[in-house]
């Protein structure tokens, strides 16, 4: 007999309106950050679908994060970073997703429990969803 671990459908959580969203991505092509491509973010399609950055990475998430690792005093590990299309759909992400606009990242930190973690975020000014069955934290800027 097999054992094999169930996993629930993964259920999405709005921040935002599909408004709010569309006018971010059209506020994001216009503006063209000039973010850095820091690694950690790259997609994980492992080069199948895009190069790694569809998409140009926010500034201020990055900076955000970043304060997040100063105010915790320990490193935060990026789960997923920008995503591709083709990858969000894979892992079964949000249509509206904003891993696909760059302005979020799943983190995970193992030394401290989700909800620490998610606490910690929010008090930088991230908008976060506790995500309990991947034991990580989705952070997301929507300035």
């Amino acid at each position: 007999m097999e054992n094999t671990i169930f996993k629930a459908p993964r259920v999405h959580q709005k921040l935002s309106s599909d408004e709010l969203f569309y006018l971010l991505k059209k506020q994001d092509q216009i503006v063209k950050k000039n973010a850095t491509n820091r690694e950690s973010y790259r997609c994980d399609c492992q080069g199948r679908y895009c190069d790694g950055f569809p998409v140009t990475l926010n500034l201020t998430l990055i900076e955000k994060i970043d304060e997040l690792e100063k105010q915790l005093k320990r490193p935060v590990q990026i789960i997923s970073g920008v995503r591709c299309e083709k990858r969000n759909a894979e892992v079964d992400g949000s249509k509206h997703s904003f891993h696909l606009l760059g302005r979020a990242a799943d983190v995970r930190c193992d030394t401290i429990s989700i909800d620490e973690l998610a606490t910690a975020a929010e008090t930088v000014g991230l908008l976060v969803i506790r995500d309990y069955r991947d034991e990580m934290v989705h952070c997301q800027w929507n300035d």
